[in-house]
């Protein structure tokens, strides 16, 4: 997952997944058929566990906007543990763009489990009095979505640290 995440598919080749995982050639492709098969275990692996880290810090937040604002300044916290990698949703967006429809199917969702987590945390916002009725969660989830998105490339394109921090300011203001 890691290498793909960094690299991406077309510049992952099956020598590096040999090296990263350990396994003979046999034994990889005895285990997942081919490299595309591998490659689509390690994206679900991906947004399977990074969703299910946001629901577990959503249910641990003191207030759901706060978990909304960690979720916008952890792209910050990433992007300063060395060379920002993005979000492998959107490198893999990027990457495959429509033309594969296996990866398409699984970039469709990666996009739902990820929006889920953002509807349910506008939802206890509203619920909690943090955030007017007049916004729709569904409508917020995508813009949290989109945001994050952003965040991730412009962080990977090396934008200046205050500059982001500029941004999920913005994105906090609209938001409520």
């Amino acid at each position: 997952m890691q290498l793909f995440w960094s690299q991406g598919y077309e510049a992952t080749s099956l020598q590096d997944l040999l090296i990263a995982t350990g396994l003979s050639k046999s034994s990889l492709y005895e285990s997942f058929g081919n490299k595309q098969s591998l490659f689509e275990a390690a994206f679900t692996r991906y947004f399977n566990t990074r969703a299910a880290q946001m629901r577990e810090r959503l249910e641990q937040a003191d207030s759901p906007l706060g978990f909304i604002r960690g979720c916008l300044l952890s792209v910050l916290d990433d992007a300063q543990r060395g060379t920002p990698r993005g979000c492998m949703l959107v490198n893999v967006a990027n990457e495959f763009s429509t033309t594969d429809p296996a990866v398409q199917s699984l970039i469709e969702l990666a996009t739902r489990r990820f929006r889920q987590v953002f509807e349910c945390a506008f939802e206890q916002a509203q619920a909690r009095g943090e955030l007017s009725e007049r916004q729709s969660p569904v409508a917020l989830a995508l813009y949290m979505h989109c945001a994050m998105s952003g965040l991730r490339t412009q962080a990977k394109s090396a934008i200046a640290r205050k500059d982001l921090l500029t941004v999920i300011e913005l994105v906090m203001v609209n938001v409520r």
